[in-house]
């Protein structure tokens, strides 16, 4: 199995992320046109972007930190933590509800999900990297305040 060193911390590979293509692109989708709007809310800074759909295949019910690595690179861009590896990026990043695309939604998703997005339209791929543990808070808090990622700001000192 094929893991990555990120600070003391050995990550394993969980798998390469697929998004639905059709016609040999990737596929564009724009839930933010499906939200019924009632209360006129006005879409985030990532919210009027597109986006894509995928799953990972091989994520499970697990806690831990995770790494977007761009394939080949083997430097994180993206460092995150997840109670639920599984309901985090194939309910979270991997389909985009419409409601996120809207001052209150959660901007992660929108804003990860269009860097896969970008990044396969590009002919780029990513991988992700997996550490199992309970302290994901805090281990995904250590790696942060030294480690800094183009799409990570919440964290990173600069």
């Amino acid at each position: 199995m094929e893991t990555l060193k990120i600070g003391e911390y050995d990550f394993a590979y969980i798998e390469t992320i697929e998004p639905v293509y059709k016609n040999k692109t990737v596929e564009k989708f724009l839930p933010q046109n499906k939200y019924n709007n009632k209360k006129n809310l006005l879409l985030h800074e990532y919210g009027n972007k597109d986006f894509c759909k995928f799953k990972l295949q091989n994520a499970k019910d697990v806690s831990g930190v995770y790494a977007w690595v761009i394939q080949g690179e083997y430097v994180p861009v993206y460092i995150g933590e997840a109670k639920n590896l599984k309901k985090r990026f194939n309910m979270g990043y991997g389909t985009i509800s419409p409601r996120n695309c809207f001052i209150g939604g959660q901007k992660t998703n929108c804003k990860m999900n269009n860097v896969v997005f970008n990044t396969y339209t590009n002919g780029q791929k990513i991988d992700i990297y997996f550490y199992e543990t309970k302290e994901y808070k805090a281990i995904e808090k250590e790696l942060l305040d030294y480690i800094i990622t183009p799409y990570n700001v919440k964290n990173n000192k600069r």
